[in-house]
């Protein structure tokens, strides 16, 4: 099948190896508040905001001191069991 999907696009392009640009659609982005995107369509996009690297940093360590006091959490229970 994807053979067949690659055969078909490449006799396409044998037949008018011309590039032709696409028309341009003409739609705008606004940036709003918190990170949203709206476009001129009428969608709608949640964008996150670049953190700095002591930020993420920060972040990890929370993530990995959760993990660990869960993790001493279940071996507390097992040794209570």
């Amino acid at each position: 099948k994807l053979e067949e999907m690659y055969s078909e696009a490449h006799e396409k392009i044998r037949e008018d190896p011309e590039h032709q640009l696409a028309e341009k659609k003409g739609v705008t982005h606004t940036r709003g508040e918190a990170g949203q995107m709206t476009s001129s369509d009428g969608t709608e996009h949640a964008r996150s905001k670049k953190i700095t690297l002591e930020q993420r940093r920060a972040k990890v360590a929370a993530k990995i001191a959760a993990a660990q006091a869960k993790l001493l959490a279940a071996d507390e229970e097992e040794e209570d069991e």
